[in-house]
């Protein structure tokens, strides 16, 4: 949890700082969304996972299929977590937007439990269709009280 909060106050000058920036410079650009529409998007790999993500202003919410390696008995081994969470995000109108999710991400394999997942990091978005996302993740099963940092990685396509 230390990790995730670290990441959440680093980003929070840096989204000061680009919204001051954008206010200071004289053309505003248009936006690639409007605020308030309800958008669907097909989420690709980690970030969140493979599924989709429902959103309206700075709020989104997930079902995704979330795949990792964790160290289990010695060994890497795959495992699968469905992700079920909300995102938010610090500029949803913005080509770049930096934004924060938690989910409860119900384990699939056996040998590792059901987690708590949180993540930061930014969107940015290619056209008015496709956006990537970079962030970290921090996952955390309460039953073994175990703890994984991992980055996370994903692609979007919007409909």
């Amino acid at each position: 949890m230390r990790t995730l909060w670290l990441c959440l106050i680093a980003l929070a000058p840096f989204t000061a700082h680009a919204q001051s920036a954008a206010q200071a410079s004289a053309p505003r650009r248009a936006t690639t969304v409007a605020r308030n529409d309800w958008r669907v998007t097909l989420t690709i790999f980690r970030s969140p996972g493979t599924g989709l993500q429902v959103s309206k202003g700075h709020l989104a919410a997930f079902v995704a299929h979330y795949p990792t390696v964790i160290k289990r008995d010695g060994a890497q081994r795959g495992t699968q977590f469905v992700r079920l969470g909300l995102a938010a995000y610090a500029r949803p109108d913005a080509r770049t937007s930096p934004y924060a999710s938690v989910s409860f991400a119900p384990s699939l394999t056996k040998g590792w439990s059901n987690s708590a997942l949180a993540d930061v990091g930014a969107r940015q978005r290619f056209g008015s269709r496709y956006s990537g996302q970079l962030g970290v993740a921090l996952l955390y099963a309460p039953h073994t009280k175990q703890t994984r940092v991992n980055p996370t990685v994903g692609l979007g396509v919007r409909f």
